[in-house]
């Protein structure tokens, strides 16, 4: 995949408070503010590149975003955080990047202490998907935690049918970070259920991506993709759920060692190169600027902090042959 320019798009919306939530594609829409999932998902990123500058920023927004109920999800364009408690992926996310950053021996005590803060806020969570963040993190940093975090995300997939694998009743935004969670916690601890689980869902979600379409994520515009329903929408596509893809094929792969798993890794990220429903490259190969997504008239040349973080993470991760 080659290196990556040393003047990234993603660079720009790092300031020395956060990192900016959207852009219009030129300008970052300062009153849109930043946001907790955000600064979680770009400490992996920076972190990963050992880009300690903005790590040190990003960590610090965490830290910051804490209240004594949880952490805010939000600060507006004046550094003032909003007080509505964030939402149950944004805090796995949390412990996700903290996790990492353990596993990096950064800020390890302050890290640790996310982590056990982080975890009281998830539980009572009733969402999957900040289980699956949550034991991303858990993995790095505490295996007695991780196999908690595991019987929690596997009691969704209990008694589920093979027709619909999916605890929702409907499959919506970024589903595969289930599977990706299932897989990287066999892949550490050799655990074969988890790699049976993952697998299953991992299959049922590429079946659904491509049945009778070309390969590509749900989309939104009508109202993702209901139970019993076969026709899988095709607008709003989103950078997101291409990249959870890439990166669970990429996790089934370095369980398995099939190059066939492999290969629909890369074939998620040629959804950036241009083999999508809009046959356009997803990104400016200029400055790695990543855009927000297809929509029925055209690519969505909005650039969001979220689309970015996701699609450098799956160029990172392809690069390197790892999982994070």
């Amino acid at each position: 995949m080659g290196t990556f320019l040393p003047n990234l798009f993603l660079n720009d919306l790092v300031d020395d408070f956060g990192i900016w939530q959207h852009t219009d594609g030129t300008n970052i829409l300062y009153n849109e503010g930043y946001a907790l999932d955000d600064a979680a998902r770009g400490l992996l990123f920076t972190l990963s590149n050992n880009d300690l500058d903005r790590s040190e920023v990003l960590f610090s927004y965490i830290i910051k975003s804490q209240s004594s109920d949880g952490f805010y999800g939000f600060a507006n364009q004046n550094r003032q955080f909003s007080p509505i408690i964030a939402s149950d992926d944004a805090t796995g996310q949390v412990v996700w990047a903290a996790g990492y950053a353990v596993s990096k021996n950064f800020h390890n005590k302050k890290a640790r202490q996310l982590i056990i803060d982080a975890t009281s806020s998830l539980r009572s969570s009733k969402y999957v998907r900040g289980y699956a963040y949550a034991l991303l993190g858990a993995i790095y940093s505490d295996e007695k935690l991780a196999n908690q975090y595991y019987e929690e995300l596997k009691s969704f997939f209990d008694k589920k049918d093979d027709d619909w694998p999916w605890p929702e009743s409907a499959l919506r935004y970024g589903n595969a970070i289930v599977p990706y969670a299932f897989l990287r916690y066999s892949f550490v601890y050799s655990n074969k259920i988890a790699a049976k689980t993952g697998c299953k869902i991992l299959r049922f979600l590429e079946e659904r991506c491509t049945h009778n379409r070309q390969r590509g994520p749900i989309g939104n515009t009508n109202g993702w993709l209901p139970q019993g329903t076969d026709k899988v929408p095709t607008y709003s596509q989103q950078p997101i759920d291409s990249a959870y893809m890439l990166w669970a094929w990429l996790a089934s792969y370095q369980l398995s060692g099939d190059e066939s798993e492999r290969q629909k890794a890369n074939d998620w990220m040629k959804w950036f190169e241009g083999d999508n429903v809009a046959k356009t490259q997803m990104y400016d190969p200029r400055n790695m600027q990543c855009f927000d997504g297809i929509n029925p008239e055209s690519v969505n040349f909005h650039s969001g902090a979220e689309s970015n973080i996701c699609f450098l993470l799956s160029k990172y991760m392809l690069d390197k042959n790892i999982t994070i």
